[in-house]
This record gives C-alpha cells, sequence and structure tokens, in this order.
C-alpha cells in the first residue's frame, strides 16, 4: 500500500483572514480556527480517475491557507500477511491477479460458502489494520488533521468485488475494519465508469469500474458517506468539500469554546 505525507504549515490568521476555497472567499472567524485546530480526519473514497487526487490537493492548499496542521495518507490494500495464501489459490486455480502501477486486484474464484473464502476475508482485511491504523491513528494522536486517499469505504469495495460477494451481509472480516476511526466527514467521488475507465484505467475491464461504482453506491449510502458529482467543476466540488468541512469544525468549536 503506497503511502505520502503532506505536512500543513501552520501560520497566524486574524479574525479578518480570508482564504480562497475554490470557487468563493470564507472569512474565518476565531471560532473557525479553533475548530479547524482539532485534529480531524477527512477520507475520499471513490474509484481510481474519479478526481480523488485533485479534490486532495485542493483540500490542502485550503488547509495551509488556513494554518492548519495536517498530514496526507494513502490506503490501499498489497498482500502481506495473505501473500502466502494468495500464492496457493494462485497455483490452485482459485485466484486471477491483475497488477498495474503497483495496485493489486485480486478476483477469487472459490465457492461462496466454502471455508477459504471466510479465511481470504479475513486475512486480507487484517492486512488493511495492519497497514492503516498506525498511518491513521498517529496522526490523530498528535493533533493533526488526516486527509486520506482511499479508506474503509474502498477497502470493502476491493474485497466485495473481488470476492464476488454480499454487499449487505458483511463476513466478519470485512466487520474488523469499524476498529479503524471512524471519519470526521467522508466524501465519495462518483463518475461515469466510461470517464474513470479512459482516465484512469487500472482495472482489468470497464465492467470492473461499472461493478464497483455500483458497490460504491450501496455501502456509500449505508455508511453516510458525502457524494461528491463528478460531472461539477473542479471548484465546485471543493466548494462543497470546503464547505462541509467548515460547518464541521464550527459545530466542533461550539463545543470547545462558550458563545
Amino acid at each position: 500500500m503506497a503511502s505520502s505525507c503532506d505536512h500543513g504549515q501552520a501560520s497566524e490568521v486574524n479574525d479578518e483572514e480570508s482564504i480562497l476555497t475554490g470557487g468563493g472567499i470564507e472569512d474565518l472567524t476565531k471560532a473557525d480556527r479553533v475548530g479547524l485546530t482539532r485534529g480531524m480526519l477527512v477520507t475520499f473514497s471513490g474509484v481510481d480517475g474519479s478526481g480523488k487526487s485533485t479534490q486532495i490537493k485542493l483540500l490542502q492548499e485550503s488547509f495551509r491557507n488556513a494554518g492548519v496542521r495536517f498530514v496526507t495518507i494513502r490506503c490501499r490494500w498489497r498482500p502481506l500477511l495473505s501473500f502466502p495464501l494468495l500464492q496457493v489459490l494462485d497455483r490452485l486455480g482459485y485466484a486471477r491477479v491483475h497488477v498495474k502501477g503497483g495496485v493489486y486486484i485480486v478476483e477469487t474464484l472459490i465457492p461462496r460458502s466454502s471455508r477459504l473464502n471466510t479465511l481470504w476475508c479475513l486475512v486480507t482485511q487484517i492486512d488493511n489494520l495492519i497497514k492503516a491504523t498506525p498511518k491513521v491513528f498517529v496522526p490523530l494522536l498528535l493533533g493533526l488533521t488526516v486527509i486520506c486517499d482511499r479508506y474503509v469505504l474502498d477497502m470493502l469495495v476491493d474485497g466485495i468485488a473481488g470476492m464476488k460477494d454480499n454487499p449487505i451481509h458483511l463476513r466478519f472480516g470485512f466487520k474488523l475494519l469499524r476498529l479503524l476511526p471512524r471519519p470526521t466527514r467522508s466524501f465519495l467521488a462518483m463518475v461515469e465508469a466510461e470517464v474513470a475507465f479512459k482516465r484512469k484505467p487500472d482495472l482489468p475491464s470497464l465492467s470492473d469500474f461499472k461493478e464497483r461504482l455500483a458497490l460504491y453506491k450501496i455501502l456509500g449510502e449505508r455508511s453516510g458517506a458525502i457524494f461528491l458529482d463528478g460531472r461539477n467543476s473542479p471548484e465546485e466540488i471543493h466548494r462543497i468539500v470546503w464547505n462541509t468541512v467548515l460547518d464541521r469544525a464550527r459545530s466542533q468549536a461550539q463545543i470547545q469554546v462558550p458563545s
């Protein structure tokens, strides 16, 4: 799982100081700054080519302008504890492995009721926990804001799609992901499958994009993710993201600072 860290530079911000938020100007009050300085977890999910990276860069810039201390991480599954089992499944003809740009896409061909399916689900999600837990917990414990490119929603979609599993009745392995911190705000970028496939064909076929988009819609609605319409301009989408984050910061400030 690739990762990157981008530390925001802190700066003094006056009550009247304004920051550009990708299409509009927002005046930051003292209460806004109090809320923004409290660490939060902001996650971006969606298929590759949905515009997540663009929105993350815009949010980074807004955070820098606001003096928010932050790190940016990326959570994507790669085999760790599951690697020996993956090799066995591959040799037995129970797995198809697609690797492109360091991204592992695994489709298992195990009967749904088989215990091998349960074991595969368990070890792959333990992989996710091992890799994601320190990346997320440590910065939050230090009071930093964390911007996460791909998170639990993406782990679920990738795992369920690879196993052709039921997105409603989750296996125990998938339920382990509840141990990870719940996002302060979770954004789900949605685009047409053809658009994503043209931008970044990391998945084997267009049908894979369509399958994952359907899963994102189901799981995103169930998890309460905020849907971002990829047909809008990046600036329009960022305005929604920033206003949503700022609203959350204001509600945190109201708890911390008496009115």
